[in-house]
């Protein structure tokens, strides 16, 4: 089945409904893409889960041993190439299925990998910047919660621990608005070519006016892939489990072994949910497109016509 993008703004089934066409219209030459990021992933999980303790080694002294495991620096460096991975491969999605939009049918995996990883700088530079706005709001407020619930404890005044849970829950609200409104920088590098600093500007000019319904359509996409994660990466986490069981005891560290080592096969779950994340930002991002560009063009229009 051949995708066929929208031509006008969509309601919001409509949105939905563009993006589950645009997944399944994607997936077959997305699926590697996510498995990459899956295998990565698992790697990583395995590095860092200790291999199953020996007979007779307590739950506190397992634990003791997974956090010193953790804390090594090959451990460290594993989980920052990982991240990267995974930045490069959300890029090679989004080129992917831009090329699906453009009904470019020449585009191999190999290509939206390239374009991912050529576009890396834009993304981290992007990426920095919007930790930079978020830190710049949860910093000082941290500190101002940390000094009211202080002034509590010193004086049994409830005012000073009333107005901390009013600032924290403010700021939850606030963040949640700056998520939405910035929520669309991905996008942007790869549908239009913006740069790290530039696609942050434009997710929120396009989200302008419309962040309720950019919120709903996000919840309700949100909960699919939610139940849609739950559902393979548990049954996948399940058998790695019992997998993991076969030859050991039952003690409370070969437990939490198989427990982890589920864990680590539950993200195979990536190779569906990863493009299924992908293309709803970039439903919802030409549903936002379509809608400024109709907006410009009437105003343009009105313009002429009063002239």
């Amino acid at each position: 089945m051949k995708y066929v993008a929208p031509s006008e703004p969509q309601p919001i089934g409509g949105v939905l409904d563009d993006w589950l066409r645009l997944f399944r219209c994607s997936f077959r030459r997305c699926w590697p893409l996510g498995l990459l990021a899956a295998l990565a992933g698992m790697a990583l999980q395995l590095i860092v889960i200790p291999r199953p303790p020996p007979p007779g080694l307590s739950l506190l002294q397992y634990l003791q041993q997974t956090a010193s495991t953790v804390r090594m620096p090959q451990v460290i460096v594993g989980d920052m190439v990982f991240w990267l991975i995974v930045l490069v491969v959300y890029g090679a999605l989004l080129a992917q299925q831009v090329a699906v939009v453009r009904g470019d049918e020449s585009q191999s995996a190999g290509d939206s990998l390239a374009t991912g990883l050529r576009r890396l700088p834009s993304m981290l530079l992007g990426g920095v910047l919007l930790a930079l706005i978020l830190g710049v709001l949860i910093l000082p407020a941290g500190i101002s919660a940390g000094l009211l619930i202080g002034l509590h404890r010193a004086q049994g005044a409830p005012a000073p621990l009333l107005l901390g849970a009013v600032g924290i829950l403010a700021l939850a609200l606030l963040l949640l608005y700056l998520s939405v409104r910035l929520e669309f920088w991905l996008p942007a590098i790869f549908a239009e070519n913006f740069g790290g600093a530039a696609s942050l500007g434009r997710s929120w000019r396009l989200v302008k006016g419309h962040w309720w319904r950019v919120t709903a359509i996000t919840f309700v996409a949100g909960i699919i892939m939610w139940v849609l994660n739950l559902a393979v990466g548990g049954t996948l986490g399940l058998i790695g489990a019992v997998f993991a069981a076969h030859g050991h005891g039952l003690g409370p560290g070969d437990i939490l072994y198989r427990i982890r080592f589920g864990a680590a096969l539950a993200l195979l779950a990536r190779v569906v949910t990863m493009p299924l994340l992908t293309a709803v930002w970039l439903a919802i991002y030409r549903d936002l497109r379509l809608r400024l560009e109709g907006a410009d063009l009437a105003a343009r229009a009105e313009a002429l016509g009063s002239r």
